[in-house]
């Protein structure tokens, strides 16, 4: 169990540096970096490990093509844009909507039929999230909405069903004898080339380092002493949040995740998800100061409720 919540640690933290690296990189770049490197580590790993099961059937290619869009590009594109002006902890806690999300995508895609336990479960789920959807940061507050969501919000949620809709091919491609390895790493090496074609159009060529702010100035302190240059220290705290998140999101969680499928079931892992907002809370409170409201805790019950009888016959 300890393995378990290392496991959702790990994942929680990928927000938390994931919104650390936004204070110095522009959101497309820094995906088309994190996917790109973490792309060819993967597919360098299937070449020279597992060369075998390298080759892609001709009739599999569109649901590759579905891998590229929804699990990495699109999944990554809203949800690093929408971080920009959300929380990391709030950003997490949305994410914990992925079991319910990929529910509703089976029940209307495949007609796959929900018991009223799971309707009621999902209900609950949705309607706990109302009280943190309710509360914004100033830079949150500031952007455009959508009648009770913010923008970002929209684009997060966007974020959460594209990812799951993603999780779903997945879980096809591995069916049909895919190396998860390979359909990741051509995902992300795939994706992450989208994500820098955007960027150049969207965000502007050479990419713009941003300024280290005071308030996250503790690193940037130290290294500017050394370095004596304001854009020296941009890139070496970009490039570390980089290599940092493809070491812990690329490749131990994913590991991880696949050692622990071993001993505990799916659905399992699936709930324990409920536990990643609590640590994401706790680093964003650590390392961005975020000041973590009431409504959040009321959220994080809620959804655990909602689970717990979503998930209530299977566990």
């Amino acid at each position: 169990m300890i393995t378990v919540l290392m496991l959702y640690m790990f994942m929680a933290s990928t927000f938390t540096f994931g919104k650390a690296a936004l204070y110095y990189l522009q959101p497309f770049f820094f995906i088309a970096c994190r996917m790109m490197g973490g792309g060819l580590l993967l597919l360098g790993y299937q070449y020279f490990f597992n060369n075998k099961h390298f080759k892609i059937e001709r009739k599999d290619w569109f649901l590759f093509i579905q891998i590229i869009a929804f699990h990495i590009y699109f999944g990554y594109v809203f949800e690093y844009w929408g971080m920009q002006y959300v929380s990391s902890s709030k950003t997490c806690l949305l994410y914990n909507l992925s079991p319910f999300i990929t529910a509703l995508i089976v029940y209307i895609i495949y007609n796959e039929r929900l018991s009223i336990q799971k309707w009621i479960g999902l209900t609950i789920g949705f309607v706990g999230m109302l009280p943190i959807l309710s509360t914004q940061d100033s830079a949150e507050a500031m952007t455009q909405h959508i009648g009770i969501f913010s923008l970002p919000e929209v684009a997060i949620l966007l974020s959460v069903v594209s990812a799951a809709y993603g999780w779903i091919v997945m879980h096809k491609l591995v069916r049909k004898h895919y190396s998860p390895v390979l359909v990741n790493g051509i995902g992300m090496l795939v994706g992450g080339f989208l994500s820098l074609i955007t960027s150049v159009y969207m965000e502007g060529w050479p990419p713009h380092l941003y300024t280290p702010v005071q308030e996250h100035g503790y690193l940037s302190t130290a290294l500017y002493n050394y370095l004596g240059s304001t854009f020296l220290v941009s890139f070496a705290i970009a490039v570390y949040y980089t290599l940092l998140l493809i070491l812990i999101g690329n490749i131990i969680c994913y590991n991880l995740y696949g050692h622990l499928l071993k001993k505990y079931s799916a659905t399992f892992l699936s709930f324990a998800g409920f536990t990643a907002p609590l640590f994401a809370a706790l680093f964003g409170w650590l390392l961005h100061g975020e000041v973590i409201q009431w409504q959040f805790y009321v959220s994080v019950v809620a959804v655990f409720f909602g689970l717990w009888i979503f998930y209530r016959q299977e566990l």
